[in-house]
């Protein structure tokens, strides 16, 4: 009897365990929902994004082997997606300032607008999202979203099909979206650089942001 009775309470406690962690998720999702815009809820929410609050970073070898970082300035964008259904509904387009190259070394960066990104023949980098896949669960704690956005990226007058994976985090009615994705020079008819005719750099760039948007009333 006295078996049985510890059996009742170790199963009346290992429900009201369960009992007790469904209200404490339930409270946190709702506390999460209770964040988010109210239209984000169910129809797609329009967020407009910051050049001065987000950054493009370029990272290639140079022929000595050392790593060239390059910044690129956002000139504009928007995002949109409703937070339910962002496979069907999510889309972003930016553009970027090729001219606007830096890695904080004159001659080097001289050469590289006018010799290669040719930038007074193309001055645009743009993106344009196609799709959104691959979305991974949703961290209630701290409203975050991991999937990869697949899109075209025209560079150099030339456009190619990319995917992107991304994080995506909102707070107080801003939208941050952290990544990186690695092209090959060749795809866009960019010539690999070279030093006096021998030593070249290497042939692709990894390209890593945080874009920053915020919502349009």
């Amino acid at each position: 009897m006295f078996r049985v009775w510890l059996s009742e309470r170790s199963s009346e406690n290992s429900e009201m365990r369960l009992l007790r962690l469904f209200l404490c998720q339930a409270g946190i999702l709702a506390m999460t929902l209770g964040a988010l815009p109210t239209s984000a809820l169910g129809e797609p929410v329009h967020f407009r994004l910051l050049p001065q609050e987000s950054s493009i970073l370029t990272h290639i070898s140079d022929p000595f082997g050392r790593t060239v970082v390059g910044e690129l300035t956002l000139r504009e964008g928007e995002a949109r997606g409703d937070i339910e259904d962002l496979r069907s509904s999510g889309s972003v387009r930016l553009t970027m300032d090729a001219s606007s190259y830096s890695s904080n070394f004159g001659l080097r960066d001289e050469d590289v607008r006018d010799n290669y990104l040719e930038v007074k023949e193309y001055p645009l980098i743009t993106f344009t999202s196609t799709g959104v896949e691959q979305i991974r669960d949703f961290k209630l704690i701290g409203g975050t979203w991991q999937f990869t956005i697949k899109g075209i990226l025209e560079l150099h007058g030339i456009k190619r099909a990319i995917s992107v994976p991304v994080k995506l985090t909102y707070r107080e009615g801003k939208i941050t979206a952290e990544g990186s994705t690695k092209i090959l020079l060749k795809d866009f008819n960019l010539a690999v650089p070279t030093l006096l005719f021998r030593f070249r750099s290497g042939d692709q760039v990894e390209v890593r942001f945080r874009i920053v948007g915020e919502r349009r009333s």
